[in-house]
């Protein structure tokens, strides 16, 4: 990526020979001596090949030399430096410690053109080849002898301990001049700090405005592994003088903003690398600063949650106000390298491209957790929903997303903020809602992190809610029978008599409770269920993840029929299915089907299909039960019409099966369990267990696998077409499902044999994946000032669930049974018989 930083300097040459100085070095500590370096500096250029060179070390008594290391093989490294040390694991940036101990002085650093062999051990002196060199002492007499290595009138410098000696301005005074040295804090491999210095017991002044100052490049260091490399400098107090460019500083205890502020050169005081930021964040809350400000500040340099930052400010006074800021870093999604964050931390950036919003959950973030959500140049996909399992493709498409892919945030540190200022100025409400896939035309603000997360603080953001809510789905206006397949995040109903929620119990009954916490929460998840299946009128209901607790009047799925039949005409009345049993297996959820009894009747019996009646192969049972959910299999006649809807739930992608290289194919856990549990209740379905004597099949539910895995090729191979992805579809690229930033299709409906044919729309409805969780039912219980339940939820569709429901519309012709023909009536019975045959007429059709 080419930053505008790059073009201010693009009048530099970079055609001439890099030339090559001693920039700054340390030969005394305040007890042993294990910090010693030389460091050699090309002005920037970088990658400066030493071939050819060598250091000469000069001892004062003789004035002869002491030692010589040659530099073949090494060069100057991006940024130009290249640091000689005595020990790398006490001098930061090393690159070659070979270095024997320098001596206190009056001693001399030489760099020439040459080969150690030419200045074996007590060599003269000698002008030949001679491109750099610096005399130094510890508070000695100057040593004529050794001065007339520099040009006329150069001064001796003085090496304080705590302290290294360092050309300040950085790389300032040229070869052979001593007279731009001063004291102050090492910076081996970095721009010289240059400020204060000179107290001789390593403390830093803060200086006056317009003194040499620490450069905030060489404090950020050019950064080449984003996880791993630190500052250079951290730990050591450093003097900055910089613009600030956005103030985050702490209002009140209700509103923790950021505790600091950040800061930026003066693009006159960039440097030379594309590669090494210039803005930095300040840690304080102590100094009243406003944009536009220019300071200078006395502070330590630190890394936090992989951050450089400066904190404990010790003293900082504000040299001027109102200037320009800095130009804005025009970024565009997606970078071409990580690193390229890196290289912009802390500085003002401007994403004006066109974002769209693709993340609301994360992991390590949130919406309702930090106030922050990603957006990218586009929505991403898993990568097996899009592609083959361990194909290129699907490397492809998890690469890209974190190339494409920053945070937003609302600014405010505090976990669990009271106000989130996102979708606009008012504020997220249940009514005001950020969605998945709103866009962001524009984002202007300065470049942040934490930890693996690439943070866009915002001072100016536009967001356009361009993925509305919709009250209903979309519907082909000719079907006649609705079909939905329906995931109701753990919808648990206590004791179905207001109590027996988590708040009453205790112990592990209290551990293994799903769902709502209270009976108040319990209402609100129940009234969003119903608003969502009502809104999709449908016929006929695959349910998911319902209380396994059987089928009686206190029941889950009985509970959800009452409600749902609640204030609706007797002839919109749904019936549960129940196949006989007490329960349906013994794991705490289970499917279900309910029914529009009106509408469609139920052809022969219910059929549970679990591992004591499922095919086997080779390898033993292959719909296990022990993980995967039983299926539920009934068949419906609907106007002389019978089509088998078989109701499934298999194993989740989140604890292990313990299968071979479980997970490393991109498919997660528990692959093969769901890709047999796929491939017997295909075989299952073949055998016609409701004897139904009709090919029409559809296979409903959270199959937990992308389209392109496993358990969808096994159902493909069987036979079955995956409606999402037929022209009947109302999206190109559907989903279902939101996953650390990638959109996916977990939920399916899947049909067999003719039924293909009677297929006329299929939607996910999407009212749940692109929604905040705190829209949902659950209360809020970890500390922050609201409560989802009395705050945000609504009794509504929206966030009713975790997933969205999938809608089939399906169109049959009638195919029913004509009445007999009436015959004539006896006994003089005709006006019972006409009035009975005008109350048939009466009665009014439901209109979809």
């Amino acid at each position: 990526m080419k930053f505008l930083k790059g073009m201010l300097l693009a009048s530099a040459s970079v055609g001439a020979q890099a030339e090559l100085i001693i920039n700054e070095f340390d030969a005394d500590q305040p007890s042993s001596d294990t910090a010693e370096f030389v460091e050699i500096f090309d002005g920037g250029a970088g990658n400066t090949s030493l071939d050819g060179h060598v250091i000469v070390l000069y001892n004062g008594s003789d004035d002869a030399s002491y030692d010589a290391i040659d530099l073949d093989g090494f060069s100057t490294n991006a940024d130009g430096y290249f640091v000689l040390c005595s020990d790398s694991a006490t001098v930061a940036n090393c690159q070659l410690d070979t270095l024997s101990q320098l001596q206190n002085g009056p001693d001399a650093i030489a760099l020439y053109q040459g080969s150690a062999t030419s200045f074996g051990n007590d060599t003269a002196i000698t002008s030949a080849n001679l491109i750099d060199a610096v005399v130094y002492g510890t508070n000695d007499s100057d040593d004529a002898g050794l001065l007339i290595m520099l040009n006329a009138g150069q001064p001796q410098v003085n090496d304080a301990t705590s302290t290294s000696a360092q050309r300040c301005v950085n790389g300032s005074g040229g070869a052979l001049n001593t007279d731009t040295y001063t004291s102050a804090i090492p910076t081996p491999g970095a721009a010289n700090a240059c400020a204060g210095g000179g107290n001789g017991d390593g403390t830093t002044d803060l200086g006056s405005c317009g003194d040499a100052a620490q450069l905030i490049s060489g404090i950020q260091g050019n950064i080449t592994n984003i996880t791993a490399d630190t500052s250079p400098l951290v730990g050591q107090p450093v003097v900055v003088e910089a613009l600030v460019t956005a103030d985050f500083t702490k209002i009140d205890n209700d509103n923790q903003r950021y505790n600091g502020f950040w800061i930026q050169e003066e693009e006159s005081d960039y440097d030379a690398n594309d590669m090494t930021s210039e803005g930095i964040f300040v840690y304080s809350n102590d100094i009243a600063v406003s944009v536009g400000d220019l300071v200078r500040l006395k502070a330590q340099v630190d890394e936090f949650g992989q951050q450089t930052q400066l904190k404990t400010v010790s003293d900082s006074t504000v040299c001027s106000s109102g200037n320009s800021l800095p130009t804005q870093q025009n970024i565009t999604l997606p970078v071409s390298d990580l690193l390229d964050f890196e290289a912009i931390e802390g500085m003002r950036v401007s994403y004006g491209q066109g974002l769209i919003v693709s993340d609301l959950f994360g992991s390590g973030y949130g919406f309702g957790n930090f106030g922050q959500f990603g957006v990218s140049s586009k929505l991403h996909f898993q990568p097996t929903e899009i592609a083959e399992p361990e194909s290129i493709e699907a490397a492809a498409a998890a690469e890209l997303r974190t190339r494409d892919f920053v945070l937003v945030d609302d600014g405010v540190s505090a976990k669990n903020p009271a106000f989130i200022p996102f979708p606009d100025a008012s504020g997220f409400s249940a009514l005001n809602p950020m969605r998945i896939g709103y866009t962001v035309p524009t984002v202007d603000g300065v470049m942040h992190g934490f930890n693996a997360f690439r943070i866009v603080v915002p001072t100016d953001i536009t967001i356009v809610p361009s993925l509305p809510r919709t009250a209903e789905p979309e519907v082909a206006a000719d079907a006649n029978l609705v079909v939905v397949g329906m995931n109701v995040l753990n919808y648990f109903n206590g004791d179905g008599n207001g109590s027996g929620f988590r708040e009453d119990l205790s112990g592990d009954a209290k551990s293994a409770f799903r769902g709502a916490e209270t009976y108040d929460a319990f209402q609100m998840q129940e009234a969003k269920i119903v608003a969502a299946i009502q809104a999709t009128d449908a016929d006929i209901v695959g349910l998911m993840e319902l209380e396994n607790d059987g089928f009686d009047a206190d029941s889950s799925v009985a509970d959800l029929v009452e409600a749902l039949n609640a204030g609706q005409p007797s002839e919109d009345h749904y019936r549960l299915v129940d196949p006989g049993t007490a329960k349906i297996g013994d794991d705490a959820i289970v499917v279900g089907l309910i029914y529009r009894a009106d509408k469609v009747s139920l052809k022969g019996d219910a059929v549970v299909l679990d591992e004591t009646n499922s095919p086997t192969d080779a390898n033993g049972v292959l719909f296990n039960t022990d993980k995967n959910r039983p299926a539920l299999i009934q068949s419906f006649d609907f106007q002389g019409n019978v089509l088998t809807v078989a109701v499934n739930h298999l194993k989740s992608k989140g604890s292990a099966c313990g299968e071979p290289n479980e997970g490393a194919d991109g498919q997660a856990n528990c692959n093969i369990m769901r890709t047999r549990a796929a491939k017997g209740l295909a075989q299952f379905l073949a055998t016609d267990p409701t004897a139904s004597s009709s090919d029409s099949v559809m296979i409903l539910g959270d199959l937990n696998a992308y389209s392109k895995e496993d358990p969808m090729d096994e159902l493909e191979a069987a036979g079955y077409t995956n409606l999402k992805y037929t022209d009947k579809a109302t999206e190109v690229q559907p989903y279902s499902f939101s996953f650390s930033g990638f959109l996916g299709s977990l939920d399916h409906a899947l049909v067999k044999g003719s039924l293909l044919g009677n297929v006329v729309s299929v939607d996910a409805w999407h009212i749940n994946s692109v929604e905040d969780t705190l829209m949902d039912y659950y209360t809020e219980a970890n500390g922050h000032p609201f409560d989802s339940v009395d705050n945000y939820a609504n009794a509504d569709a929206y966030r009713s669930s975790d997933h969205d429901p999938i809608v089939v519309g399906l169109k049959f012709d009638d195919n029913s049974e004509p009445d007999p023909k009436p015959q004539p009536p006896k006994f003089g019975a005709f006006m019972p018989f006409m009035l009975l045959l005008m109350a048939g007429f009466a009665a009014v059709r439901r209109k979809r």
